[in-house]
């Protein structure tokens, strides 16, 4: 007798279309019941439904994506409370759930916005978390939105003024933070304080924690050891205050990074070697910074998320905190970081972890190859800033594609100035258009000539979007081809002479 495998809960295809991430979660636990970085990194919806098919007894839940904030009670005593606030919001939610009530954040706004004017009893949730979603029989399509798209944008209420009422008399207070005050120290801090200029490249300044998200091998770890070893070389940085972590290679990899960094005298440190762990690091940079051992002192981690779960807001914070004292007294530290393996609705890459590590950093970077590395003979690497506090630029790095030693490798990253990087990009763009010009061609000499028809059928054959193809016609012509208008504005192509 054979028997089948049970169907997953029903429900599981209106919430991935509805537009949120699917996290299997532990019964009678909060827990998730997968490992969440491998678990994003092989994400569709085919592995959804075979996750459940196989583990039919986890829950379904989900992520909380970025932008969006969710409310609900600390316990039962204050539903009331939490219907009036709601009611204040102006706004219905349109993603009411028993984890919550969903909102879209106004542009600019965080969670941590929000979390000084929630009445008491009243709790947010953020970008991040993990919800429970309404399966089966419990789930009610009727009562949501059809995405998260629907979802009402709040803002901060704003106060109102007093108008001319006298102020309150105001006293002196005695308060025990009165004792931990710094006021008076100004100049101390003025002393300790590094003049900001760029110290690798424009992309990671001095005595600022930076993060760089890439997928992994993008070229993150080469570009900060090539950056690295040019400020020793240039007096920037002293070797024997520079520090490169790394937790994330084999031990090829190990051995010829840290030949290199020794011939510089820089340290590696490397987990299971001369008593180095990753769970350290927290500790001995709080300890630092309590013996002000710090200044000048710059630390490249690689990568992060060997060093604390970048899926834990709370262990994310710690750490980051750890990292903020560093650099208080004069340190700076580099964290590499992976993105996620699927990109999001528009192509571009998605940071993997919390908002945490990104809100209590000064400055984030998403590195992304600019063009095809056969376009151009090297593989050029693109800094996007997301976030930027006094100082450092978008910039782009080059390196060769096919080098024959890590030691040509990394004698090859170049910085690639503004006007190269157009070159490039238009060089490999035509490359990239080479063949639905072939089609334009093919399509013409048929007689297809009017522009839309071309458009269409270019972009059938090729399989590609009509834009696609428009955008192409248009950027070539008057070189590749010309037209003419002809009755009711059509535009009628031929090849150029």
């Amino acid at each position: 007798m054979t028997s089948s495998n049970p169907a997953p809960p029903g429900g599981i295809d209106f919430w991935v279309e509805f537009g949120l991430e699917i996290i299997p979660i532990k019964q009678l636990s909060p827990v998730a019941a997968v490992e969440a970085d491998t678990w994003r990194a092989n994400y569709s919806g085919s592995a959804v439904k075979d996750h459940f098919v196989e583990h039919p007894r986890d829950r379904v839940g989900a992520v909380v994506p970025d932008g969006i904030i969710g409310f609900r009670t600390a316990s039962a005593e204050f539903d009331g409370a939490l219907s009036s606030f709601l009611r204040s919001l102006g706004a219905a939610p349109m993603l009411w759930l028993p984890a919550g009530s969903f909102y879209r954040l106004a542009d600019g706004e965080s969670i941590s916005d929000w979390s000084g004017v929630l009445p008491e009893g009243i709790l947010a949730i953020g970008p991040g978390d993990t919800i429970l979603l309404p399966v089966g029989e419990k789930l009610e399509r009727g009562h949501f939105g059809g995405s998260m798209d629907d979802l009402a944008i709040i803002s901060l209420p704003i106060e109102e003024g007093n108008g001319d009422a006298d102020p309150p008399a105001m006293e002196l207070v005695d308060t025990p933070l009165a004792e931990m005050s710094v006021r008076g120290s100004a100049s101390s801090f003025e002393e300790r304080a590094l003049k900001l200029h760029p110290l690798l490249g424009n992309v990671a300044m001095l005595g600022q924690a930076t993060v760089w998200y890439a997928p992994p091998n993008s070229g993150k770890t080469l570009i900060a050891l090539a950056l690295l070893l040019e400020a020793v070389r240039s007096g920037h940085i002293l070797a024997g205050n520079a520090y490169y972590l790394n937790a994330d290679d084999n031990g090829n990899g190990i051995a010829e990074k840290a030949r290199l960094l020794d011939d510089a005298g820089v340290h590696t440190l490397i987990p299971g070697e001369n008593g180095f762990e990753p769970f350290m690091l927290a500790g001995r940079l709080d300890e630092m910074a309590a013996e002000d051992r710090c200044r000048g002192v710059v630390i490249i981690i690689d990568t992060i998320k060997k060093f604390v779960d970048v899926m834990d807001k709370r262990q994310t914070a710690i750490f980051a905190g750890s990292v903020r004292r560093f650099t208080q007294k004069g340190g700076t530290c580099l964290s590499l970081a992976h993105t996620r393996k699927n990109p999001n609705a528009n192509g571009k890459a998605v940071y993997g972890g919390t908002t945490d590590l990104i809100e209590d950093s000064d400055a984030v970077y998403m590195l992304s190859e600019a063009v095809d590395v056969e376009a151009t003979g090297e593989k050029v690497v693109k800094f996007e800033g997301k976030k930027k506090r006094g100082g450092g630029a978008d910039e782009a790095y080059a390196f060769a594609a096919d080098p024959e030693s890590y030691d040509e490798l990394l004698a090859s990253v170049r910085l690639v100035d503004a006007d190269q990087m157009e070159r490039i990009t238009a060089s490999a763009r035509r490359a990239d258009d080479q063949t639905i010009v072939d089609m334009v061609f093919t399509c013409i000499a048929e007689g297809i000539d009017k522009k839309m028809f071309l458009a269409v059928a270019v972009a059938e054959r090729l399989k590609i979007s009509r834009r696609a193809a428009v955008q192409v016609i248009e950027r070539y012509e008057g070189n590749l081809w010309t037209y003419s208008v002809q009755a009711r504005g059509a535009k009628v192509y031929r090849i150029a002479d």
